[in-house]
């Protein structure tokens, strides 16, 4: 029987048939690696700044995992009124604050009341307020946003005890009232409403703050925790400037960098920062197993209108937990339990932030993260610095 004639282009694409394969099989095991090593293409990159350190180090443990933690409620009005605090007064920035320490943890009971206080009514009131601002007039504004932070913050603890109670009809009440407040709200208009009434006396706008939105005072030793029982008073002994000492303990061996920024009453912006040794640090002698070393820094707050706290970590290491104790020229002291992530993304921990008030000087734990200086300062409103890199500031 004759044979058939050969086809050469059957026999050639036979011939090659078992090297695009194994090209092929190869070029789908790179992609398939690079998709793992690129962690974008699981979970979009998110800006860090501003975070708690609670919820940083929960997103960096997740990995390329889409589902994280969810954050405490308000964190984003958090960041807002941080932001915001060098345009507006400091009894709102207080105000405001006292408001987000109503938030309970993440994993705890939260009314959808309150959630919308945290979530919508205050972001649309600092909104305002930007807005007004320009419209009316800063003062004009001030008053305005003050008047309604005082809403804000009483409705929110009627809530709270209302919600303890299991009082369903205030809980509606305040809730209808809120709504008809804000339904008609447009930006710039910061117009106070009528108050519900309720089953409970309340308080009137103009009468005292209640003991919430005020900061108890430091009787000898105060401790600070970030997400609870946050806030201290100093109380000012004598008029003149404030005189504080400074001290972070750090296991042996861990470099950082500890500083704080100031603004005074005339808007200039001062640094003062020391930077911990790595070796030949004497040991603080406390009895215990562990090796321990105090980063000290005095510090002299001539006529201080606010200012923050900030320690730097070096990347390669596991967070440290640690506290800053904060004595002030009256021997009162403040121990602020935080944390240092160490970690490349956000190595700056804001540990602290102060206020000057009438009633003395106000320190709130922060222990929130940025990713250098500059962007922590941006976070804070410091706003008159420039700066030679992101970790520079000209002085």
């Amino acid at each position: 029987m004759p044979r058939l004639p050969v086809n050469p282009a059957r026999r050639v694409a036979a011939a090659a048939k078992p090297a695009v394969d194994r090209l092929r099989e190869g070029r789908g095991a790179a992609t398939s690696r690079a998709e793992r090593l690129i962690p974008g293409r699981r979970r979009a990159a998110v800006d860090v700044a501003g975070w708690s350190t609670t919820d940083f180090l929960a997103y960096a443990a997740a990995g390329t995992l889409r589902e994280l933690p969810p954050p405490r409620a308000g964190r984003d009005a958090v960041i807002r009124i941080n932001a915001l605090s060098g345009s507006m007064p400091i009894e709102a920035t207080l105000l405001a604050r006292a408001i987000t320490d109503a938030a309970p943890a993440p994993d705890a009971h939260l009314n959808p009341t309150l959630l919308d206080v945290l979530e919508r009514y205050l972001p649309e009131s600092l909104n305002a307020f930007e807005v007004s601002s320009r419209r009316r007039g800063q003062e004009s504004a001030e008053q305005l946003l003050l008047a309604q932070l005082r809403l804000l913050h009483s409705v929110a603890l009627d809530i709270e005890q209302a919600d303890a109670e299991h009082n369903e009809r205030d809980l509606q009440i305040q809730d209808r009232f809120l709504r008809e407040r804000f339904a008609n709200l447009t930006p710039g208009e910061l117009e106070i409403g009528t108050r519900p009434t309720l089953s409970a006396p309340i308080r009137s706008l103009d009468a005292p703050l209640r003991p919430r939105a005020k900061a108890a005072p430091v009787e000898g030793r105060a401790y600070l925790r970030p997400d609870r029982d946050s806030v201290v008073l100093f109380r000012r002994e004598s008029p003149g400037s404030w005189d504080l000492a400074l001290r972070l303990a750090l296991p042996k061996g861990h470099a950082v960098t500890l500083g704080v920024v100031e603004e005074s009453t005339s808007g200039a912006v001062q640094f003062t920062h020391r930077t911990g040794r790595r070796v030949f640090t004497s040991r603080r002698s406390t009895g215990f197993r562990a090796a321990q070393v105090d980063l000290a820094l005095p510090v002299r707050l001539a006529s201080p209108r606010r200012f923050l706290v900030y320690a730097e970590g070096s990347a390669g290491r596991g967070p440290t937990g640690t506290v800053l104790f904060v004595r002030s020229d009256a021997r009162s002291q403040a121990e602020v339990a935080t944390t240092l992530t160490n970690h490349a993304r956000a190595p700056l921990t804001v540990i602290a932030s102060g206020y000057e008030t009438t009633d003395g000087l106000i320190l709130r734990n922060e222990s929130v993260v940025f990713p250098d200086l500059q962007s922590a300062c941006t976070g804070f409103g410091y706003h008159h610095i420039t700066w030679l890199d992101r970790h520079s500031p000209v002085v």
